[in-house]
């Protein structure tokens, strides 16, 4: 058992001194690669070291100064970008000149050769080269760029909320597009000549102006959300005989969209769909056909009768309306009313004065039946007091007034005004002297002058609003 054990301890103890003897030898192989290393970069750059992407780790200071008047000489900035963009910048054209800076230099002063397994760290690690380029040539390069030419330009757009073909409010993703901040591509491309670097994509270093607003921002569905609650409303116009719709087809189609996707009314799309209204509807001062006791049909033109729309109270009302999102039927705003509304944009019933300049008479139509008929003086249009033709209604009546004009004062028991300063009214001074050719050189300052019996009869019946056409 002792001559065992013997003998496992001598070998242990072999094994102990093998192993320190490959210790030692491990160590000075170490000491010895550690001392070479140290001589090697005595005066070169530790592994590491880059000047932008050229790596020069192991290069002397010539080796560098070399490299780096080859770059020069050689030297193009390749850009790429999107829709396939390329184009560079050769540093011939604009006079590039690199050479060894203060900053290598000192770069390779701070490295320690002694902790050359290290490597390069911290502000040696990243050195840069003294570069110089004429501006103007560069400016001038740069505006040459395919990118900016017109053709090639694709202008960013934001993501927002559309109508579409079936009429619902969907998002619309954004579009990155092509066009390049001027601004920003000059300051990485000197960025990118100072570093020495022979590419740069546009996309990598956001030189690109980009949509501020995608399509899974909050706000795109919050916008649609509030949309669809203002459009979910019916108004319904009342014209008697007729009704027009304004629906959520209609709403949808004037809804806008401010900065942050909030969804509102656009002022100008409602108020054009109210100056369509009134086209269609309006009747003031257009050309009516109307007859005469006999039957007889007479053209009418103008004057300041008829219904009208008042466009901007009744744009603004709508939207007033709508907003607080109640189904109603209701009539416009008017800014003037006729008596009725019937198909064919008839505004007047069978209840109307008719007056005829040419015969120098006046009939005033009740339920269809004429019953009161007079002759008239009307206006004298040899002294420029014509009384104006058109389509007008009573505006008043008033007892034993006085009319006064220029040059003239006259008293009358029977006022019926059917436009300003015009109207019926009786005329004592014409002594039963009416109809025929009077009007002309004695006719009246544009008024209707009737027999007081006649005017009496006409005040009787006559109501305010009546319609008077003149012809």
């Amino acid at each position: 058992m002792e001559t065992v054990n013997n003998t496992e301890n001598i070998e242990k103890k072999k094994l102990s001194i093998n192993a320190k003897k490959i210790c030692i030898v491990v160590i000075a192989i170490l000491a010895v690669i550690y001392i070479i290393g140290a001589i090697y970069y005595h005066d070169r750059y530790l592994y590491g070291t880059k000047i932008g992407h050229d790596k020069i780790g192991g290069k002397t200071p010539a080796q560098v100064e070399k490299l780096l008047s080859d770059r020069a000489g050689n030297y193009e900035l390749k850009m790429t970008g999107r829709e396939k963009f390329k184009d560079s910048i050769s540093g011939k054209d604009i006079d590039l000149k690199i050479a060894f800076s203060d900053n290598l230099k000192n770069g390779l002063e701070k490295q320690s050769s002694f902790l050359w397994f290290l490597g390069a760290t911290g502000d040696t690690k990243n050195l840069t080269a003294d570069v110089s380029y004429d501006e103007k040539k560069l400016t001038k390069e740069i505006n040459k760029l395919d990118c900016f030419k017109k053709k090639n330009i694709i202008a960013p757009e934001n993501a927002k909320v559309v109508l579409d073909d079936k009429g619902k409010f969907v998002i619309k993703e954004e579009v990155y597009g092509t066009t390049v901040d001027k601004d920003r591509l000059t300051e990485i491309v000197k960025v990118s000549m100072a570093n020495v670097d022979d590419t740069l994509n546009l996309k990598k270093t956001n030189c690109y102006k980009d949509p501020t607003l995608l399509k899974d921002d909050k706000r795109l569905s919050n916008g649609i959300e509030q949309a669809n609650k203002l459009s979910d409303v019916t108004v319904t116009y009342d014209f008697k005989y007729t009704t027009e719709k304004v629906d959520k087809n209609l709403i949808k189609n004037w809804i806008v969209f401010d900065k942050d996707m909030n969804a509102s009314l656009s002022y100008k799309k409602v108020l054009n769909y109210i100056e369509d209204l009134a086209k269609k509807y309006d009747t003031y001062s257009t050309i009516r056909t109307v007859k005469d006791a006999a039957g007889n049909k007479h053209k009418i033109y103008f004057g300041s009768y008829g219904w009208k729309i008042s466009q901007t109270k009744e744009a603004k009302k709508l939207m007033s309306v709508i907003k607080k999102g109640k189904d109603v039927k209701r009539e416009p705003i008017y800014l003037y009313k006729a008596v009725c509304r019937k198909k064919g944009n008839i505004d007047w019933d069978d209840t109307y004065a008719l007056v005829n300049i040419s015969s120098q008479s006046m009939v005033f139509i009740k339920d269809g039946k004429a019953v009161v008929s007079s002759s008239v003086v009307t206006g004298d249009p040899t002294k420029g007091h014509s009384t104006p033709t058109g389509a007008y209604q009573i505006m008043y009546k008033e007892r034993n007034t006085n009319l006064v004009g220029q040059g003239y004062s006259s008293p009358v028991s029977y006022w019926m005004p059917f436009t300003t300063n015009t109207g019926f009214h009786d005329a004592s001074w014409r002594h039963g002297a009416f109809g025929g050719s009077i009007y002309r050189g004695n006719g009246s300052h544009g008024c209707v002058n009737m027999p007081e019996g006649n005017a009496a009869a006409l005040y009787s019946i006559i109501e305010k609003g009546t319609p008077v056409f003149v012809y």
